[in-house]
């Protein structure tokens, strides 16, 4: 009896250990993420990097909003068992998304990530239905480029579930996204490389975008150059970043009006 009661208080002991161990870690956690932005089940936060990241990020960055939704636009996810492509992100998740993200990474500092889960509207059963699902995502800058780990890619949304214990969890430097999934480039925007088949790094580095940092600037257009001589290269051929890019210049030089900006941009934005 006495062996019996022994036993009883050892794995008591060893259960009160394990407690202590959960609430330290989640504590710590906790210390480490700074949440931006909660609707229900989705989030923005700032995370402290990753243990083993390679050298600090180039933060705070500032993106104009439509380069930043140009950029996540550009993406598309084959998933295994799908007849096609399709955007990673909805139209309506990323005009959810991207001012929060905007936000995040004019407030983060060299020392942090942003971090993200997004639930989009995505095609079931075969394209006839649609139902929430759930993406997931790690956001830096680093060496001048944005990049993007993609932790979970339209995972099923099941609101009964206690995210504590089935968390939505973004990308990480150290282990690759399970998934069977494949992301590529929208047809006619290549606008990033895979560093991992779950890692992003786009390649073109907006001229709107600055850092707490002063990097060199480049003008696209020269301040008393008539709009007409600037073009060499035909519009059409330029991605809608650049396009993008343009547009707001020659609005903030006053070289077009409010009218004519808001004409074009739509027109820009129509052809993602």
């Amino acid at each position: 009896m006495q062996s019996l009661s022994l036993k009883m208080a050892y794995r008591l002991v060893g259960c009160l250990l394990l407690a202590c161990s959960v609430m330290s870690v989640n504590i710590a956690c906790s210390a480490e993420r700074r949440e931006l932005w909660q609707s229900r089940d989705q989030f923005v936060a700032l995370e402290g990097l990753e243990q083993g990241a390679d050298g600090a990020n180039t933060h705070p960055a500032e993106f104009e909003p439509e380069t930043l939704t140009a950029l996540l636009t550009a993406i598309d996810v084959r998933i295994e068992g799908a007849t096609g492509t399709e955007p990673l992100f909805t139209q309506a998740a990323l005009q959810t998304l991207a001012p929060h993200l905007l936000q995040a990474l004019r407030t983060a500092t060299a020392q942090d990530d942003v971090t993200f889960a997004v639930i989009g509207s995505h095609s079931s059963l075969y394209g006839l239905a649609k139902s929430p699902k759930v993406t997931t995502g790690r956001l830096f800058r680093r060496d001048g480029r944005l990049n993007l780990i993609v932790g979970m890619v339209q995972r099923d949304v099941n609101e009964r579930e206690d995210r504590r214990l089935a968390p939505f969890v973004p990308g990480s430097r150290q282990r690759v996204a399970d998934g069977t999934w494949q992301l590529l480039p929208h047809a006619g925007r290549n606008l990033f490389t895979l560093k991992r088949r779950d890692w992003l790094v786009f390649t073109d580095a907006p001229r709107s975008m600055t850092i707490s940092q002063p990097e060199p600037s480049k003008s696209v257009l020269p301040l008393h150059t008539p709009v007409a001589a600037t073009q060499q290269t035909p519009a059409e051929t330029r991605s809608p970043v650049e396009r993008m890019t343009i547009l707001n210049e020659l609005k903030n030089k006053g070289l077009i009006t409010d009218e004519e900006y808001r004409g074009k941009r739509e027109q820009i934005l129509n052809s993602l």
